[in-house]
C-alpha cells in the first residue's frame, strides 16, 4: 500500500499519533483518578462545563484545521505566501475569539445554572484561547508534525503528576479542570514558539480582507463541523440539562474511551489529507484509489475494536474507574461499539473525498440532515432512556450521516469526477 511506502507519511501519522496519545490516553489516565476523587456529580461538573466550551473551540476554529491546512499544502516552499496564510489565519481567529467572549459572557450571567458555577466556566473557557494558538494546522500543511510532539506531550504528562498530587477531595473540581486548562495553554504557547524558532514563517501583517476570506474558505467545514458537534457536544449538554451533572459523569465515563479510541484513529485522516490533496492535483483517480485503500485498512481496524468495546466493556471500566458511581457506564461503553467505526470512516469520506473533490456544499447538506435527526431524536430518548438514549442517538446519526454520504458517492463522485470507474469502491 501507498501509506505503507511513503516514508513521510509514516512519520507524520506516528507523530500525530502520538499528539493524540497525548491529547486522549494521558487523560484518559487522569479520568479514573478524578472519576474516584470528585464522584459522579462533580465529574459531571466538569464534562459539561468543556461540553459547553466546545461550542466556542468550534467557533474560532471555524474549519481552519482543513481549510488553513489546505491552503499551506497548496503552497509548499513558498514562505511568504504561507506567512500570510498564517498571519491572516490567526488574524481571522482573534475575530471570531473576540466574538465568542461577547456571547460567552452573555449567557454565563443570563442564566442560573451557569452563573452559580460562573468561575467553572471561565476557568474552561481557557481552552478557547488554547485552541485560538495551537498552530495545528500550519504543522499539518507543512507535513512537520514532529514539532509538535514534545510540546504538546510534556505539559500533558506534568498536569496528570500535579493533578495526583494536589486534587485530593470532590470539593477539588475546579482545581483540577484549572490544571487541565493551563497545560493546554501551555502547549499551545510552546507550540508559537517552535513556529518563529525554526523559522517557518516570517511577520506578513494581516489585513481584514485577507482574514474574512480564510473565514469565507473555513465557511463550509466549519458548517459541517457545527452540526457534527450538535449531534455529538450536544448530547452532553442536553443529558446534563435535563437528567443532571451526575448522569452526564457517568455518559461521559464512557464516552470518553470512546472518543479517546475515535481520537487517536482518527489521526489518519489528519495526516493523510494533504498528500490526498497533492495527488488530487496531479490525478483524481490516485487521490481516490488512495482514499478508498485507506477506508478499507481503517474499517478492519475499527471493526475489530468495536467487538473488543462490546465484549470487555465491564473489565474496561472496572479496570479504569474502579468506583460503583461509574457502574451504569458499562453499558454506555457497550452501546458505543459502533462509533469508531462509522466516525472514522465518515470521517475519512468527508475529508479526503467531498472536501478534495469539491463536494463541500454536498457534504453540508448530509451533516445538517444529520444533525437535524439528532436535534428531534435527543430530548426524547434522552429523557426516556438517559444516558443509554445519548449514546443510541449519536450511533443511529452516525449509520444515518454514512449511508447518506454512500449514496451521493454512487451517484455523483463517480458520475462526474472519475468516469464512471465504480468498480473501485
Amino acid at each position: 500500500m501507498e501509506f505503507l511506502k511513503d516514508k513521510i507519511l509514516r512519520q507524520n501519522f506516528s507523530y500525530l499519533f502520538i499528539l493524540q496519545i497525548a491529547n486522549y490516553i494521558i487523560p484518559l489516565f487522569l479520568f479514573p483518578y478524578l472519576g474516584r476523587i470528585l464522584g459522579a456529580e462533580n465529574f459531571g461538573k466538569i464534562m459539561f462545563a468543556q461540553a459547553f466550551v466546545a461550542y466556542f473551540v468550534l467557533l474560532t476554529d471555524f474549519g481552519f484545521n482543513v481549510s488553513s491546512t489546505k491552503n499551506v499544502s497548496d503552497s509548499f516552499n513558498k514562505k511568504d505566501k504561507i506567512s500570510r496564510i498564517f498571519w491572516n489565519t490567526l488574524f481571522a481567529k482573534m475575530l471570531l475569539l473576540g466574538i465568542s467572549c461577547l456571547i460567552f459572557i452573555i449567557i454565563i450571567f443570563s442564566f442560573s445554572k451557569f452563573r452559580s458555577e460562573n468561575i467553572l466556566y471561565l476557568i474552561s473557557f481557557v481552552s478557547v484561547l488554547s485552541s485560538v494558538f495551537l498552530p495545528l494546522w500550519l504543522f499539518q500543511g507543512l507535513e512537520k508534525m514532529g514539532a509538535l510532539v514534545l510540546v504538546n506531550t510534556i505539559p500533558k504528562i506534568v498536569m496528570c503528576f500535579v493533578t495526583v498530587l494536589i486534587v485530593k477531595t470532590s470539593d477539588d473540581y475546579v482545581l483540577a479542570l484549572l490544571i487541565q486548562v493551563m497545560a493546554t495553554m501551555a502547549s499551545s504557547l510552546l507550540s508559537l514558539i517552535i513556529v518563529f524558532k525554526l523559522k517557518l514563517v516570517s511577520f506578513a501583517k494581516p489585513t481584514l480582507k485577507e482574514a474574512l476570506k480564510q473565514i469565507h474558505d473555513g465557511w463550509h467545514i466549519f458548517a459541517t463541523s457545527l452540526s457534527t458537534n450538535l449531534y455529538t457536544t450536544t448530547n452532553t449538554v442536553i443529558l446534563g440539562l435535563i437528567i443532571g451533572n451526575g448522569a452526564v459523569g457517568i455518559y461521559s465515563a464512557g464516552d470518553k474511551i470512546v472518543r479517546a479510541v475515535i481520537g487517536l484513529l482518527s489521526s489518519t485522516t489528519q495526516v493523510v489529507f494533504p498528500r490526498v490533496n497533492a495527488y488530487y492535483l496531479e490525478s483524481k483517480l490516485k487521490s481516490f484509489s488512495f482514499s478508498i485503500q485507506m477506508i478499507r485498512v481503517m474499517s478492519v481496524i475499527c471493526v475489530v475494536i468495536g467487538f473488543l468495546l462490546y465484549f470487555f466493556a465491564g473489565e474496561i471500566i472496572v479496570l479504569v474507574f474502579k468506583n460503583g458511581d461509574f457502574n451504569k457506564s458499562v453499558d454506555v461503553l457497550k452501546y458505543s461499539c459502533l462509533l469508531p467505526l462509522f466516525s472514522i470512516i465518515n470521517g475519512l469520506i468527508a475529508v479526503n473525498i467531498f472536501i478534495t473533490f469539491g463536494f463541500k456544499s454536498q457534504l453540508l447538506k448530509i451533516v445538517f440532515f444529520g444533525c437535524l435527526f439528532s436535534l428531534v431524536c435527543i430530548t426524547p430518548m434522552v429523557y426516556y432512556l438517559e444516558e443509554i438514549g445519548a449514546v443510541l442517538c449519536a450511533v443511529l446519526t452516525e449509520v444515518l450521516i454514512f449511508f447518506l454520504l454512500l449514496k451521493f458517492m454512487k451517484t455523483e463522485v463517480f458520475k462526474n469526477k472519475l468516469s464512471g470507474e465504480n468498480n473501485l469502491f
